[in-house]
């Protein structure tokens, strides 16, 4: 959704390589960066007033409806029960929802949605534990400052900050639906975005089967191992997590060179939830899909449907019918977690060279 426009915040990003060659049977993608993460919520208005009174701001929206093929893109049954007064194709879906961030596309996207067709009102990950996306990163320049003013306005937080034991500062926070977000405190000048310190968006965390396994599936995107996460840390950081005794875990960080985004894979070795993550269609609240852009779907899926990966539905125009220029595909990574390419042919071929070149002039 809204693809064409997410793209601009895929090329802003390094001109490095964009094949992912993965260690595992040599697979190549042609994937260049991270466009978004989805958060579904309930109320898109009051979500919307908790996310700008952080700093977020629109960057675009999108249709709130859309063709049938679109919607079983990301798996609702079709016909449904919606009956096109509202634009797009009668049986399809109908939310409403709009890109957003801090720090312009540069910063990251939110793609923030609200589903009245079809709906589902069950609530996000209890805990931090569970099988699946469970949580994303903000970077905030001054993480002090942020956590008394987000406390003064009513965001409910796990605990108080903590430093890691590798001397990192966080703090678990929760968005009005009950979605787990961390802050976590980044080096720089004190800038604020109107509202905190919030700057830009980081990792996004999601709890795996297995560690091993999943980093070497995801490095098929491009994405390698950055660091490794300390397997057991201090009793505040468990509580800070949510946890009233020790936690252990396997972990890392993973970074995609081309754009410098980030996900941080754990696999829990003690209070592991083995419940599967959010099934389709995906309209969960919570944290439920990310996009990944890619500059020939057709190529890439190809690839990953050789290799046994398992598609929602096939490559769909996005997002204008039929005669869209960009396309989308979702599938499941090893443990069910959902994840979509899009692509921007046009933009790729044209923007790319003039975006990169006045990124490098200011910098």
């Amino acid at each position: 959704m809204a693809v064409l426009a997410a793209a601009l915040m895929c090329f802003v990003c390094s001109p490095a390589a964009v094949a992912a060659r993965a260690a595992q049977g040599d697979v190549e993608l042609q994937v260049t960066s991270r466009i978004h993460f989805n958060t579904n919520v309930r109320d898109f208005e009051s979500a919307r007033a908790f996310y700008g009174a952080l700093g977020f701001e629109t960057l675009t929206g999108f249709p709130d409806a859309n063709t049938q093929a679109m919607a079983e893109a990301i798996g609702v049954t079709v016909p449904t029960e919606y009956d096109g007064t509202k634009g797009g194709e009668a049986g399809g879906y109908l939310l409403h929802g709009e890109l957003i961030g801090v720090n312009g596309f540069r910063g990251g996207v939110i793609d923030l949605i609200e589903f009245t067709i079809p709906r589902n009102e069950a609530s996000p990950y209890p805990r931090m534990n569970r099988l699946g996306m469970v949580s994303a990163d903000m970077h905030t320049y001054d993480i002090d400052a942020d956590y008394a003013y987000m406390r003064e306005i009513g965001v409910e937080f796990l605990a108080a900050p903590v430093t890691r034991a590798d001397g990192s500062r966080f703090v678990v926070f929760k968005d009005p639906d009950g979605t787990f977000y961390k802050l976590v405190e980044v080096p720089g000048e004190k800038e604020s975005n109107g509202k905190t310190f919030i700057n830009s968006l980081g990792a996004i965390t999601l709890n795996v089967s297995d560690l091993d396994d999943s980093v070497a599936w995801y490095s098929m995107f491009g994405y390698e191992v950055e660091r490794s996460l300390p397997e057991t840390e201090s009793i505040d950081v468990a509580r800070a997590l949510g946890f009233n005794e020790e936690i252990r875990i396997k972990g890392a960080v993973l970074v995609n060179p081309s754009d410098g985004s980030r996900f941080e894979l754990i696999q829990w070795v003690s209070h592991f939830d083995a419940t599967p993550p959010y099934a389709i269609p995906i309209n969960h609240i919570g944290i439920h899909r990310m996009a990944l852009a890619t500059t020939d779907i057709q190529a890439d899926t190809a690839a990953l449907r050789a290799r046994g990966v398992e598609f929602v539905s096939g490559i769909t125009p996005c997002c204008s019918g039929p005669d869209s220029s960009s396309s989308i595909v979702v599938f499941y990574d090893p443990d069910g977690i959902l994840v979509e390419l899009a692509d921007q042919p046009w933009i790729a071929q044209y923007l790319f060279p003039i975006i990169l070149w006045f990124r490098d002039l200011f910098d």
